[in-house]
């Protein structure tokens, strides 16, 4: 009994240590997710074409201000705005495989 007992002690504080090691990063994970979303929303309302160009223009000078080259600015500006779009429709695939689970759940719909 008394081996149950430590036992029983010992697996509470291993779940106590993993929960503490496991949550910051499913905290990062999830703040991650709602910045991926919440930017994807911003390029539908705002418009994707114009959004896109206003932040990989500012994403193009903040690496410009950290040191990037000036000769290869418009590779740099290239890449910036793949790297938005990439992230755009991301988040708009992230939020249509949400929907649809909230759907098979809630309503019972398979897709």
């Amino acid at each position: 009994m008394r081996f149950l007992i430590w036992l029983l002690r010992l697996l509470v504080f291993l779940l106590i240590a993993l929960f503490g090691l496991l949550l910051p990063v499913l905290l990062f994970g999830l703040r991650a997710l709602r910045d991926l979303v919440s930017i994807s929303f911003s390029a539908t309302v705002n418009g994707p074409a114009p959004f896109t160009d206003r932040l990989a223009g500012e994403w193009t000078q903040r690496l410009i201000e950290l040191g990037a080259p000036l000769d290869r600015v418009d590779q740099i500006f290239w890449f910036c705005q793949l790297m938005v779009r990439s992230i755009i429709v991301l988040g708009w695939l992230l939020s249509i495989v949400f929907t649809v689970q909230i759907l098979r759940v809630v309503f019972g719909f398979f897709i």
